[in-house]
């Protein structure tokens, strides 16, 4: 869980160093290094800094909120549209896969991650108030709030990729940071919208 979190963000923190400089080499130790670190931030917040959590959940959770519409309007005003027929009816398997069944599913455990804290507020059960009621509340409210703004995200997404075969050849080794490099023009843009994403991910 932690671990493969803190190598997402990590490699994102590369992909952004080889947006803003060109003669950046990413290494792996390099890579190594930043997991550690953000590893050791979590840990050492979750540790020593805990009752600032409160706090921090709220200020996250509107960076949350605000962070969508920052990423989604930009996207909406600023790309090129794909045809609803390219996006709606287009499938590739460019990873060499033996079917489009089996690149779909090996293109499933990148999102999982946002699968994985539901159980969280399980553990606070304890400090809870009618706990029975509450929790299963919580957990629903969250995810049918955060699945209605995963999917606009995702068809949103979907319209303004632009040619998937460019994208997936980013020297930044993520497609969706060359496609806020190529709506936005713009590395200052890219990287902000990139950041908002590693902040919400190393808050998880």
């Amino acid at each position: 869980g932690l671990a493969s979190l803190a190598f997402l963000v990590g490699t994102m923190i590369q992909g952004l160093l080889i947006l803003n400089n060109v003669h950046y080499i990413p290494e792996r130790w390099q890579g190594t290094l930043l997991v550690i670190a953000i590893t050791a931030f979590c840990i050492i917040f979750n540790t020593f800094l805990a009752k600032k959590l409160p706090m921090v959940e709220g200020m996250v959770l509107i960076i949350h909120i605000v962070g969508f519409f920052a990423v989604l309007i930009p996207l909406w005003i600023l790309a090129p549209r794909n045809p609803a027929q390219e996006v709606f009816t287009e499938f590739l398997n460019l990873g060499g896969w033996s079917s489009n069944g089996v690149a779909f599913m090996v293109g499933l455990l990148s999102p999982i991650y946002t699968l994985i804290g539901a159980d969280s507020a399980v553990h606070m059960s304890e400090e809870i108030k009618d706990a029975s009621l509450v929790l299963p509340r919580a957990i629903m409210w969250a995810a049918g709030i955060n699945g209605t703004m995963g999917f606009i995200m995702v068809i949103t997404f979907c319209f303004c990729l632009g040619s998937v075969v460019d994208i997936i050849q980013t020297p930044t080794g993520y497609p969706f940071i060359q496609v806020f490099f190529n709506v936005t023009n713009s590395n200052a843009g890219t990287s902000i919208m990139t950041a908002i994403l590693i902040v919400n991910i190393t808050s998880a």
